[in-house]
């Protein structure tokens, strides 16, 4: 029989292992700081989600909505642990952040992915979005849009 993975809110608790998954998978300039993690789980409960196999954490997504910006929630971290790559995690992970967008009324998913992830986001229906210089990406690379297909201005 097989453990189903869980998809749920990231908790203080997670924080060690999410820090370990960084650092097992994450080029330095791409981890973020212990306290930035954790300060994001304190105010992100919404957008910070983990995948869980039984008790382990095997990956999570950090999206942040900014008062700049708050008709879009800007992916800030991504990572599956090397060992559970491969088998769909991370676009279930996806998927649970555009329900969350879907929910939450927001216009769309953004993020800033390096050149060997671009086909994987691409088949997660990401597409290329023109941006201006200065975004808020913390790496060079392609700026990418989930457009919510439910999304409804407010008049």
């Amino acid at each position: 029989m097989e453990i189903p993975i869980t998809i749920g809110r990231a908790t203080l608790s997670d924080l060690e292992e999410i820090v370990a998954i960084e650092e097992s998978c994450l080029s330095s300039e791409e981890i973020v700081s212990y306290e930035f993690l954790e300060e994001s789980i304190r105010n992100l409960t919404d957008t910070f989600l983990v995948a869980r196999d039984e008790n382990q954490l095997v990956g999570y997504v950090l999206g942040e909505s900014q008062s700049l910006h708050p008709t879009w929630i800007e992916i800030r971290s991504f990572a599956i642990h090397p060992d559970h790559r491969g088998q769909g995690l991370g676009t279930l992970l996806l998927a649970s952040l555009k329900q969350v967008a879907v929910e939450g009324g927001y216009e769309y998913l953004r993020l800033t992915c390096p050149d060997d992830l671009l086909s994987y986001f691409e088949m997660n229906d990401f597409v290329e979005e023109e941006v201006p210089e200065a975004s808020c990406a913390r790496f060079s690379g392609w700026n990418l849009i989930w457009a919510n297909p439910f999304y409804q201005e407010e008049v």
